[in-house]
């Protein structure tokens, strides 16, 4: 399902308690030939692992059930095959490094430029792509 200029197709999970963040990114993302899927906060996210599978998480840090919560659940469920990538408010070290302990691979500062966004998680899955092939 490739739409964009990527030449990609990736299913993104964006987990945000902002409804204009969602809709930004899941615009941008969309346009780039995502393929995108939102929710409002991190119970709902964690509950999807279950029935649907993403190549990657993104997730706001500051949710009533906290992103770090969501980034624990989707490596465990899932390990090196999804891409968890935290959204922060701050540019803080305590919290780079608690989304890092937790698993997450990459935090972006908000506001994060859209470009900036499509171009890394265009890289990121290009690496699970190579990943899988390897392994």
């Amino acid at each position: 399902m490739n739409r964009g200029g990527t030449g990609l197709s990736a299913r993104v999970l964006v987990a945000d308690d902002e409804p204009g963040i969602r809709r930004a990114i899941e615009s941008s993302l969309s346009r780039a030939g995502f393929e995108v899927t939102t929710v409002d906060d991190g119970a709902p996210a964690i509950e999807l692992a279950s029935r649907s599978e993403f190549d990657i998480v993104l997730v706001d840090v500051h949710m009533k059930t906290s992103g770090l919560a969501v980034v624990r659940h989707y490596k465990r469920c899932y390990g090196p095959r999804v891409y968890c990538a935290v959204l922060s408010g701050a540019d803080d070290d305590d919290v780079r490094g608690a989304c890092l302990e937790a698993g997450a691979d990459e935090v972006f500062v908000k506001p994060v430029p859209s470009s900036v966004l499509r171009r890394r998680l265009s890289e990121a899955v290009l690496a699970l792509r190579a990943t899988v092939i390897a392994g």
